[in-house]
């Protein structure tokens, strides 16, 4: 529908004459008829005011397919996502900038640039263009987005980036801003729903809690004020089979799915500590866990988890911030010096050429 005819339309679903246009919009009544004709079209500071008189969107006014462009907006971003999601930014930051010339309004790319532009600033580079860039998009997501899953989200991505830049007080103003996990998605919908959908809520709940806890043990070594770490290196070590034995104990079948790449980070983390002692055993013991579970994360193909809690819960999409797979990050951490002390052992070899025939590249996930 050209513009003309939606103005004529808009004005007589409100019954408005052209005159009583006119008159709100401080114009004669002819420059109305002229728009609704097509022989002119008026000038664009006036678009913001004739969308708030009809309470429409400037694409609604100016007749762009708000479902299109929608669906086109969803197709940028699914594709964005699929090589984001594996480690490969800078194809996914040739798509999204793109879609961004084209749609430049769009809150959902601008938030996929932002994530994009804040991995690649961790992964390696550390280069301060890409976090400033994230903290500008993050800024303007919250001045413009109403979409309180997007806002969220740029909210913690600009929690990580000003305490990186030392902006302690406005991460802490922001973190605030955001809801106790008391009152998330997640436990609410735990409770509002019954019958099938409530058992379902209730186990996507103990897998986020699972996830947050196994993560919140990985992390706990901090510098406390006194200078001194929370941790001595043995109870790191106390707290990594804790970390291992609780995910035992959710998968007891062995189906571990996203924890298999848990367990290979807490089983490589054992095995350095051994190995720093020079306890072989335990080393190899541990190197060996850390290989099964990593070979296993890059060949599960199960879509749903079959122990007691999680069984029948599908186990969903994942992201990883690296494009080797996670045999190929396990191989590479065997250069540490530390496994010096096993090095040329056969069961060391052998732990080694297994990782061989899985590692690689993470493909692209097609959906």
């Amino acid at each position: 529908m050209i513009f003309g005819k939606i103005i004529k339309k808009l004005r007589r679903e409100r019954d408005m004459t052209q005159e009583e246009l006119a008159e709100i919009l401080e114009i004669s009544p002819q420059a109305v008829s002229r728009w609704e004709t097509e022989a002119a079209m008026p000038d664009i500071s006036m678009l913001p005011v004739l969308c708030n008189i009809f309470n429409i969107t400037s694409d609604e006014l100016l007749g762009i397919d708000i479902q299109k462009k929608r669906e086109k907006i969803e197709a940028i971003c699914a594709e964005g996502d699929k090589y984001s999601s594996r480690g490969y930014y800078e194809e996914a930051r040739k798509i999204l900038e793109a879609g961004s010339r084209e749609y430049p309004d769009s809150c959902d790319i601008m938030y996929r640039l932002m994530y994009v532009s804040h991995c690649q600033y961790c992964a390696n580079t550390r280069n301060t263009n890409y976090r400033d860039e994230a903290i500008s998009l993050g800024e303007t997501l919250l001045e413009k987005s109403t979409d309180d899953s997007i806002r969220h989200s740029a909210i913690q991505i600009l929690c990580f980036t000003y305490k990186d830049i030392g902006k302690i007080d406005e991460a802490i103003k922001l973190a605030n801003s955001m809801p106790d996990i008391a009152v998330s998605k997640d436990m609410l919908l735990s409770i509002i729903y019954d019958g099938d959908e409530g058992y379902r809520a209730n186990q996507r709940k103990a897998d986020n809690l699972l996830q947050f806890l196994s993560n919140a043990l990985d992390s706990m070594q901090i510098k406390l004020d006194s200078g001194e770490y929370a941790y001595t290196e043995k109870e790191l070590a106390a707290l990594r089979d804790k970390r291992i034995a609780f995910i035992n104990l959710f998968f007891e079948d062995g189906n571990f799915g996203f924890y298999n790449c848990h367990l290979w980070n807490a089983h490589i983390g054992q095995a350095v500590y051994y190995a720093n002692f020079n306890d072989i055993e335990n080393a190899i013991f541990h190197l060996r866990k850390a290989a099964e579970h990593s070979i296993k994360f890059v060949t599960d193909n199960d879509k749903q988890y079959t122990s007691l809690v999680f069984r029948g819960l599908d186990k969903g999409s994942w992201t990883g911030g690296n494009t080797d797979n996670d045999a190929a990050q396990l191989l590479k951490q065997l250069d540490n010096n530390v496994f010096d002390v096993i090095r040329g052992t056969p069961e060391f070899e052998e732990i080694k050429a297994e990782l061989y025939k899985y590692a690689g590249k993470w493909n692209v996930q097609e959906e």
